[in-house]
Order: C-alpha cells, then structure tokens, then sequence
C-alpha cells in the first residue's frame, strides 16, 4: 500500500516547495509518487471559485476521494498538500482512505509577517496577497493547529524546503 505523506500549514509557509522537494527526493530514490494539492481540487471550480460558491468543502470532499483512490494504486507514496485543519476537513480526507492507511502528518509553519511577505511578492497569489485576507486564514489555521494530528512540525523560517523534505522523508522510512 502506498504511504501517504500530509503536508499542511498556513498559505505561504512553503507547503507546495517542501512537496516538490520531497517528489523529487523520492523519485531520486527510485519510488513513484503523486502530489495530491486540495488547493488545486478547489481551483477546479470556475469564478467566482470554490469559496465563493459555498463549494470548499465539497473541494475537500473531491480532494479526499481522489487521494483515496490514489492510495489503492501502485505508485509508493501520496503527498498531500493543503489547508487541511478542522476535524471536518480531516475527515473528508480520511473518511476516504483504504483501510489500514495511516497519515503522516506534517505541519509547515511561519509566523503570519513572513508568510503574508512570501505571498505578495507571488503574482499568482490572489487573495492571499491581501493583508486583511491572509490574516484571517492565518488566524484560521492558529485557533485550529491544536486539532491537527501532526507527527512534527517544521519552520520554514529556521529549515529550507529541501532540508524539511529530507527530514520527512526520513520519517516516512525512506
């Protein structure tokens, strides 16, 4: 069975940079692998978007049953990225998982200053360029970061993308 790998934290703090990292270190070593972003489910909803639409959670919904469906493939590991923070968003990921799966949850963090300036130098940020927007998600993820079953935690202000994605690597065996 696949192992999958759970990369969450707050927008900017270098979830997708660590999941690149990590594919690549793995692939490197011979394993296949998929990155599965919920952000990019989400994208798959025309303007005005999943949030506005009242359809996030149904991108989280989508977003599991296609990790789960990943899960009972061949390839050696599923990365997950993405803003997976409350029990509901966890158990929409779970809810769809092969019997047996056991997540390996990582959480990327950086204080809100740092991430909010990693997102506005990103054209392709949107919203999460707004100060008032980031914020907000960033408190979001704050209040409900007791709710999050990680195995570790990283700072990508201390650790690079690379250095955090051999270390998770290491703590996924590999």
């Amino acid at each position: 069975m696949p192992r999958l790998i759970v990369l969450t934290g707050p927008m900017a703090a270098g979830k997708n940079a660590t999941a690149d990292a990590l594919a690549h270190l793995l692939v490197s070593r011979g394993r296949t692998v998929v990155v599965a972003d919920v952000d990019e489910v989400a994208a798959m909803v025309a303007e005005p978007g999943a949030a506005s639409a009242g359809l996030w959670f149904a991108a989280h919904e989508a977003h599991g049953a296609l990790v789960g469906r990943w899960l009972r493939s061949a390839v050696d590991y599923v990365v997950v990225v993405g803003p997976i923070y409350s029990p509901e968003e966890q158990a929409a990921l779970t809810d769809q998982l092969p019997p047996g799966t056991v997540p390996l949850w990582v959480v990327i963090d950086a204080p809100v200053e740092v991430t909010l300036a990693r997102a506005q130098v990103q054209p392709g940020r949107g919203r999460s360029r707004e100060p008032d927007f980031h914020a907000a998600a960033h408190a979001r993820f704050r209040a409900l970061l007791p709710h999050i079953p990680a195995a570790r935690r990283f700072d990508s202000t201390e650790r690079s993308a690379d250095e955090i994605a051999s270390a998770v690597a290491d703590l996924a065996g590999n």
